[in-house]
C-alpha cells in the first residue's frame, strides 16, 4: 500500500509525474516532484522480491519502508528513507540462526547531473549525495539501504561451536583420554 501524503494531506496515490507499478517500492519517481511537494510515501514489501538481500538473509514480515521528501531554506532537495525489518542470517560462530533487527534511517541530498556543490558538503557525514540523472529506482535505493545495515559478520551474543556430525558431545569427553595425560606420565617417569 502507497501512500503520498503532503501539506497535510493523504491522496491515497503517488503524485502526478510518479509512475506505479501496483508493488508497494516497485516506482520509479520524480525524487524532485516528490521533495518540493514535500510528500511522503510508505510500503512494506516483501524481503524475497529483492535478489541481492534474499540472497544474504529471510524474513517473513518483510521490510518496511518510508520516504519523506523536503526542501531547505537554501531550495536544495532533501530525501529521507527509513528501513526496517527483522532477518535472519546465519550465525558466523555456531551457523545456527540469528534474528537481527535492522533498522535505519538515512538522509540525502538530490545533486542532479552536471551540478556543482561544495567542497565543505564533503565533509559533512550526516547525509550522503544522490545524484540524479533520471527517475528514482525506489526499489534500489531500499535493497541498497537494507543491505548496507546488515552486520558484515553476523553473531549471536553468545552461542556455542557446532557439534561433530554423528558424534555426541559426552562420548567425546568421557571416553577420549586426554593428550596431555601421555606427557603427564612422562614426567613421573
Amino acid at each position: 500500500m502507497t501512500e503520498a501524503a503532503g501539506a497535510g494531506k493523504s491522496t491515497g496515490n503517488v503524485s502526478a509525474g510518479n509512475e506505479s507499478s501496483g508493488d508497494d517500492v516497485r516506482v520509479r519517481l520524480d525524487a524532485q516532484q516528490l521533495a518540493r511537494a514535500q510528500q511522503r510515501l510508505t510500503g512494506r514489501v516483501a524481503l524475497a522480491s529483492f535478489g541481492r538481500l534474499a540472497a544474504e538473509c529471510r524474513s517473513d514480515d518483510g521490510i518496511a519502508w518510508s520516504l519523506a521528501g523536503s526542501v531547505d531554506a537554501e531550495g536544495a532537495c532533501w530525501l529521507t528513507l527509513a528501513v526496517s525489518a527483522d532477518v535472519m542470517m546465519q550465525c558466523q560462530r555456531c551457523l545456527g540462526d540469528v534474528r537481527i533487527d535492522v533498522r535505519s534511517e538515512s538522509r540525502f541530498r538530490l545533486v542532479f547531473a552536471g551540478e556543482a556543490w561544495g567542497d565543505e558538503d564533503l565533509d559533512d557525514d550526516s547525509f550522503e549525495a544522490l545524484e540524479l540523472d533520471g527517475p528514482l529506482d525506489l526499489a534500489a535505493l531500499v535493497e541498497d539501504e537494507v543491505l548496507l545495515a546488515l552486520p558484515a559478520v553476523p553473531l549471536h551474543q553468545q552461542c556455542e561451536a557446532p557439534a561433530i556430525a554423528g558424534v555426541n558431545e559426552q562420548e567425546t569427553t568421557s571416553t577420549k583420554p586426554s593428550p596431555f595425560a601421555v606427557l603427564g606420565q612422562l614426567k613421573r617417569n
